[in-house]
């Protein structure tokens, strides 16, 4: 069978027409859109935050070094520094918009002596400001779909990591079950044209995997976790269940 009659016969047995990646660039073009999704996501990615907390709380630490690619509105960056405070927190993000509103949630952050130690700048994610090994941990949570050149940028990730450290990237599946989809767009609102943009944006499983191994990251692991893509350049126990304990604790702290 050829893979145009495959990508017919998957389209005809989906609901939703996610067999093509459609990549969408930044979609946030001024400040009042970047704090409109900042207050959204406040409530509306609560669980797949503190899931990325989980994930990534045990690589942070004393004097850990952590970079941050795509923080947007810096909120979960600025979570994480208070968790974590004494941990060193870089966010980066190539919209002037989206740094207005991260550097306003620092202000508001430290009036209320939560900030721990998080600053926030421009960067060009292909060209990173920042030596080879600069930093224990490299994160991204929910930027990939914004990205317009994933395959120049992740070898920026793992060059500026340093040897032993951790790259850990948290994304939407576009292969995702698509029950968990429908859920999803149940609760979505006004958001939902949004995320469903992002979703025909993100990568399947398989094509994530396709690219890091034309990278020469093979030793890097893929899973979907929900409605979740997770890559790690270490092995990891990627897995949750809604409810327990462990995703919902200190989310307002």
């Amino acid at each position: 069978m050829s893979s145009s009659e495959t990508t017919r016969r998957t389209r005809r047995g989906r609901i939703f027409d996610l067999a093509e990646r459609t990549p969408q660039g930044d979609p946030f073009e001024d400040t009042d859109e970047c704090r409109a999704y900042d207050r959204s996501v406040r409530t509306s990615m609560i669980i797949p935050m503190q899931h990325m907390m989980k994930l990534i709380g045990p690589d942070c630490g004393p004097d850990k070094e952590v970079l941050e690619i795509g923080c947007a509105s810096g909120l979960l960056s600025l979570r994480l520094a208070a968790q974590h405070p004494d941990s060193t927190f870089t966010g980066l993000d190539s919209n002037d918009a989206f740094l207005e509103v991260a550097r306003e949630n620092t202000i508001f952050a430290n009036l209320v002596s939560y900030g721990g130690d998080f600053a926030c700048d421009w960067a060009r994610y292909t060209r990173l400001p920042f030596e080879d090994d600069s930093f224990d941990v490299v994160f991204s949570f929910c930027a990939i779909n914004r990205w317009d050149k994933p395959a120049r940028i992740l070898p920026e990730l793992n060059r500026v990591c340093r040897p032993g450290g951790t790259v850990l990237l948290y994304d939407l599946a576009r292969d995702a079950d698509e029950g968990m989809v429908s859920f999803v767009l149940q609760y979505a609102g006004g958001d939902a044209n949004q995320f469903m943009r992002s979703l025909r944006a993100s990568y399947s499983t398989d094509e994530m995997r396709e690219l890091l191994d034309q990278l020469g990251l093979e030793g890097w692991s893929v899973s979907k976790e929900g409605i979740n893509l997770v890559v790690s350049s270490k092995p990891r126990d990627t897995g949750y269940t809604v409810g327990e304990p462990g995703i919902y604790e200190r989310i307002f702290d």
